[in-house]
């Protein structure tokens, strides 16, 4: 799997690349979007991370969509986002109007929890990536633990979500891989909340992308309240100190098969998808003006006011890393299950 930082030169020819092989669009399609509202479900609370980059999205991208259509951005909390991309699979129309974002750990709920998921990833319009995410596993210097081999030694207490969250499954594979001793309390609902709760010491710590700490607590890095333990999916070189990568630290072939599974969420990242069933050549539309948005200034330099990252990928990598993550899941889903307790 390619790490988010690949050149420039690489980065254009993808997306140029893409834009030779988009559909002509026919002239009906062309006049759909104008003035039309497409709503831009976010399937989180607001104040996070996915929210964010949705709204820091969704007027740069309408400005690429032939028809100028307004885009609202709608928050549908729930499940780790598998409550908002059920209903974009099942309920949202099939025309254009809807397109979403959730967190990319809906794609472990789909793996290790099939029969409560309705939704089948592979089936989605995948319309692009924004960027990949680095997750880091942090917390308050105040509680004594400085590095990851300290915390093998003293137990300590981390905010999670759901049992198939990321942010409670990153702390639960660092204890079956490596001999941690995190203490892993679930049921925060997302957003800022782990965050709240760190602040209160209900909990004094948790993963969370490096790209959502620089956004949301900046004064924790600024001040040095943290102790960065341990980072998951693409490296980031920007994190302060030497900050080991879980996949550096294993070894066993059962143990390195659940670290990737895990972070193909990491490489999904910060992605756009639509409803199954749309019509192609308006799914292309959406495709088209994803990857311009992704090219242009003006949307780069707001990515950056905001401090947020932007590594892109096209729909077609998308697609390809579906494909390539679905093959022969199986045996490692139920290793993955025994070993994290998740059965």
């Amino acid at each position: 799997m390619a790490g988010p930082f690949a050149s420039t030169l690489v980065l254009g020819s993808i997306f140029l690349l893409a834009a030779t092989t988009v559909p002509a669009v026919a002239g009906d399609d062309a006049s759909f979007y104008a003035g039309k509202q497409i709503t831009f479900i976010v399937g989180t609370g607001a104040g996070g991370g996915n929210d964010l980059y949705a709204r820091v999205l969704a007027p740069f991208l309408a400005r690429f969509i032939p028809g100028n259509p307004t885009i609202v951005v709608q928050n549908m909390p729930g499940s780790d986002g598998t409550v908002a991309a059920a209903h974009v699979y099942s309920v949202a129309p099939k025309d254009g109007t809807v397109i979403a974002t959730s967190p990319s750990s809906m794609f472990l709920s789909e793996a290790l929890n099939p029969s409560r998921v309705r939704f089948d990833s592979r089936k989605f319009g995948w319309v692009g990536t924004i960027a990949t995410m680095t997750d880091v596993l942090a917390v308050f210097k105040s509680s004594g633990i400085e590095t990851i081999e300290d915390a093998k030694k003293k137990e300590i207490v981390i905010g999670g979500s759901g049992n198939f969250g990321l942010s409670s499954m990153e702390p639960l594979l660092a204890n079956a891989v490596l001999g941690t001793k995190f203490r892993v309390v679930r049921g925060y609902t997302g957003g800022d909340t782990v965050n709240l709760a760190m602040e209160q010491h209900e909990i004094e710590g948790r993963t969370n992308q490096w790209a959502s700490w620089k956004v949301l607590r900046p004064e924790w890095i600024r001040d040095r309240s943290l102790s960065y333990l341990l980072q998951f999916g693409p490296k980031d070189p920007s994190l302060p100190g030497a900050v080991p990568a879980i996949r550096d630290l294993v070894t066993a072939p059962a143990d390195r098969a659940m670290v990737d599974l895990l972070e193909i969420a990491q490489y999904m990242g910060r992605s756009v998808f639509a409803p199954p069933g749309l019509p192609p050549e308006r799914l292309a539309m959406l495709r088209d003006a994803f990857d311009k948005t992704m090219q242009d200034s003006a949307f780069a330099a707001r990515m950056k006011a905001t401090n947020l990252e932007l590594y892109p990928r096209t729909a077609r990598e998308i697609e390809a890393e579906l494909a390539q993550a679905s093959a022969n899941r199986d045996k490692v889903v139920q290793e993955m299950k025994t070993r994290l307790n998740l059965n």
